[in-house]
């Protein structure tokens, strides 16, 4: 694949996980948004994903940060939201 990202501090030098049993990757519209955000993550600045609710937005950046290792910070500026 053209674009990656490096491994994060969550793998401490481990192969990167398998999330297939968590995840379906696999989907060609899964395939094409994962490579988006993976191309957009080459600029090393913040990603804002926007979208209508339940597409898979938070999905897909939560499996790509368990694959990688990284640290998911989750902010959700919905108005949808209940915050509690």
């Amino acid at each position: 694949h053209p674009f990656h990202i490096p491994a994060g501090k969550e793998l401490k030098g481990k192969k990167p996980r398998d999330v297939s049993s968590w995840f379906r990757l696999d989907a060609p519209t899964t395939k094409e948004n994962l490579s988006r955000l993976l191309r957009a993550l080459q600029l090393r600045k913040a990603v804002l994903l926007e979208g209508s609710p339940g597409v898979g937005k938070t999905t897909l950046v939560t499996a790509l940060s368990k694959a990688s290792g990284h640290k998911l910070v989750r902010i959700n500026l919905s108005e949808q939201t209940d915050m509690m």
